[in-house]
Parts: structure tokens; sequence; C-alpha cells
């Protein structure tokens, strides 16, 4: 399966992380392995955010400027699919892609 080069919806599935993961998951994922692929690792990243956010709470600065940075990630992830080429993330990516049943 070739990868679409150009479409909006990479973009959409990492602008809220683990929330538009999951939606474009249950509506578009189950039909394209590659945005179920994407999909998944927004919603990977999201959790990895929110429980880096959580473990670092009493630390100021700290968790919210990571969980910051995860974000500009998923956002460089989303931007290098929408011109077509595939990236996959440290950890989370190897477990979307088991998921998904695609590999980058």
């Amino acid at each position: 399966m070739e990868k679409e080069r150009g479409n909006i919806i990479y973009i959409f599935t990492y602008i809220l992380t683990w929330i538009t993961g999951l939606i474009i998951f249950l509506t578009e994922g189950q039909k394209n392995n590659i945005i179920k692929f994407h999909s998944l690792q927004a919603i990977f990243l999201g959790i990895t955010a929110i429980v880096l956010d959580l473990i670092l709470f009493f630390v100021p600065f700290l968790g919210p400027f990571l969980v910051f940075l995860i974000w500009v990630y998923g956002m460089y992830i989303a931007v290098k699919a929408y011109n077509g080429e595939d990236v996959k993330a440290p950890v989370v990516g190897d477990y979307a892609a088991k998921y998904s049943g695609y590999t980058p």
C-alpha cells in the first residue's frame, strides 16, 4: 500500500495527541494501516506525556515542558507524514507498528 502524500489527516491526528488519535483510530484507522499506525502512535505519545506529567507533577516547569516537547515531536512526525515520509517514534512507535500491522 503506497503512502498518500499531502493528506491532512496526519496533521489532525497529532494535534491533540491521544484525543484526535483516538478519533482517527476509530473512524479512519480501521480502513488504512498507515493511518492506524499514526493514530496509535499519537495515542501512545499522548499517554506517555500524561504519565510523565503525573510523575513530574511536583517538579516545577519540568513536567509541562516535557509534555510540550512531546507535543512538538508529535507535530514534527505529523509534518513528515504529511510530506510522505514516515517517522517512527522511539519505543511507542514499535508498539504502534506492532498493533497496526504497518512497519514504516
